[in-house]
C-alpha cells in the first residue's frame, strides 16, 4: 500500500525542506490547470498591469518629495475642515482614506493610480494599444493640441514615444479628447472669456491642458470633495504656472464659487459618489447661471452612482431635475474597434439648461 501525502511529505521534508514547497507548488498549479486556469509568476511588466505603478524616469522636481506627504501640515489642516464640514459631498462611499493608502502615492500623483489608470486601462500590449488610442484622438484633433500640448513626464506618468511625434500619456490623450469633443460640440474654443466649472477636478490635469489649448479661457475653477485632491490640484497647478485665473476652491469654501460659468464638468467623478453627494452638487450648479454641463461616467450608456452598500443607482432624473436636458451622448472613442480591443466602453454625456436651448 503506498504511503499517504502526509507521510511522503514528511520523509521528503527530513531530506530536503526546499522540495516540500516546490511540490506544494506543482501540486496547487495541476489543481488550477484542471478547473482552466493557469497559475504563472507575473515579471516586472505584468505586475504594472495590476497595481498602482508609477515611472521613476523623470526624477520629482526639487522639493516635491518634501511636500507631497500625507503628514504635510497643509494637508493635514484641510482634511480637518473637510472632516468638520457637514455636507454630502464629504460623505465618500469610494474616496475613502483607506482607498487612497491602497490607490495613491502622493508624491507619484500622475503614475497609474486612483487618479488615471494607464497600464490596468490597456492591461496586456500596452504601447501598442496607446498607439491605437493615439490614432482615434489625432483623427479628431481639430484644434491641433497633440501638437502643442507637452507631456514631461512629472510625476510618474508613463509616457509613450511613436516616431516623431512629441510623447503622449494618458493624462494628455484624454484632455485632448475631451477638448476636442467639447469643442465640436458646443464649440468651446470660440466662446468669448470662457468660464469652466471643474466638479471633481482631481489633481488639475483637466484645469492645467484647457489652459493650456485654450486661449479664450478667462476663469476656470477647480473643487472636490477629497482633500487630498484639492491640495495636490493647488500644488500643481502652482508648479504648471496657470494663470491667476486658474484656481483650486477648498470645499469648505464653496459659496465663494462664481455665479455664473459657460460649462460645468464633471470626469470620472459622480460615478464614484453616492446619489446623496451627487444631488448636493446638482444643487450646486442648479444655483448658479450654467448653460452646459458635461459628464463622463465610468459606465458605458448610463449615469450610475456608487453607494456605501457597493450597489449602482441610476442618477440620470436628478440631472434632468436640475434642469438640464442631454443633448448628445456618445463613445469616448468613436472607433468600434479599438473599444473593444482595449475594453474601454466609456461614454461622453453633454446637457443643456432647459430654459437655454428654447
Amino acid at each position: 500500500m503506498p504511503p499517504s501525502d502526509s507521510q511522503f511529505i514528511a520523509k521528503v521534508k527530513r531530506a530536503n525542506p526546499s522540495l516540500v514547497a516546490s511540490w506544494a507548488k506543482r501540486q496547487a498549479k495541476t489543481v488550477a490547470a484542471r478547473g482552466g486556469y493557469l497559475v504563472t509568476k507575473m515579471d516586472d511588466e505584468a505586475r504594472r498591469y495590476a497595481r498602482v505603478s508609477h515611472n521613476d524616469a523623470v526624477p520629482l522636481p526639487a522639493g516635491a518629495e518634501q511636500t507631497l506627504r500625507m503628514d504635510n501640515p497643509q494637508l493635514v489642516a484641510l482634511q480637518s475642515a473637510y472632516d468638520s464640514l457637514d455636507v454630502a459631498a464629504t460623505a465618500h462611499t469610494q474616496w475613502r482614506q483607506s482607498f487612497l493608502k491602497r490607490n495613491l502615492s502622493l508624491a507619484w500623483f500622475r503614475g497609474d493610480n486612483a487618479y488615471v489608470w494607464q497600464f490596468r486601462q490597456l492591461r496586456n500590449a500596452a504601447e501598442a494599444r496607446m498607439y491605437l488610442t493615439l490614432l482615434d484622438v489625432e483623427s479628431r484633433d481639430r484644434l491641433g493640441l497633440l501638437k502643442r500640448l507637452e507631456e514631461d513626464g512629472t510625476f510618474g506618468a508613463w509616457t509613450f514615444t511613436y516616431g516623431n511625434r512629441p510623447p503622449v500619456s494618458r493624462d494628455l490623450l484624454d484632455s485632448v479628447n475631451e477638448i476636442s469633443y467639447l469643442d465640436a460640440q458646443m464649440g468651446l474654443s470660440s466662446i468669448e472669456g470662457l468660464r469652466v466649472l471643474d466638479i471633481g477636478a482631481g489633481y488639475g490635469r483637466m484645469a492645467h491642458r484647457v489652459s493650456a489649448g485654450l486661449p479664450n479661457l478667462a476663469r476656470y475653477d477647480c473643487i472636490d470633495g477629497v482633500a487630498t485632491s484639492t491640495f495636490l490640484c493647488d500644488y500643481y497647478l502652482k508648479f504648471r504656472e496657470v494663470p491667476e485665473f486658474v484656481r483650486a476652491v477648498p470645499l469648505p469654501d464653496y459659496e465663494t464659487l462664481a455665479d455664473e460659468y459657460d460649462i460645468a464638468v464633471n470626469i470620472h467623478s459622480f460615478s464614484e459618489c453616492s446619489m446623496e453627494a451627487i444631488g448636493w452638487w446638482l444643487d450646486r450648479i442648479a444655483e448658479r447661471n450654467i448653460e452646459w454641463l458635461y459628464i463622463v461616467p465610468n459606465t458605458p450608456h448610463q449615469l450610475l452612482s456608487t453607494e456605501l452598500d457597493g450597489t449602482m443607482q441610476d442618477f440620470s432624473h436628478l440631472v434632468k431635475a436640475a434642469g438640464y436636458e442631454q443633448v448628445d451622448e456618445r463613445p469616448v472613442y468613436e472607433n468600434d474597434e479599438l473599444r473593444a480591443l482595449i475594453d474601454l466602453h466609456d461614454t461622453h454625456f453633454l446637457f443643456r439648461r432647459a430654459d437655454a436651448s428654447q
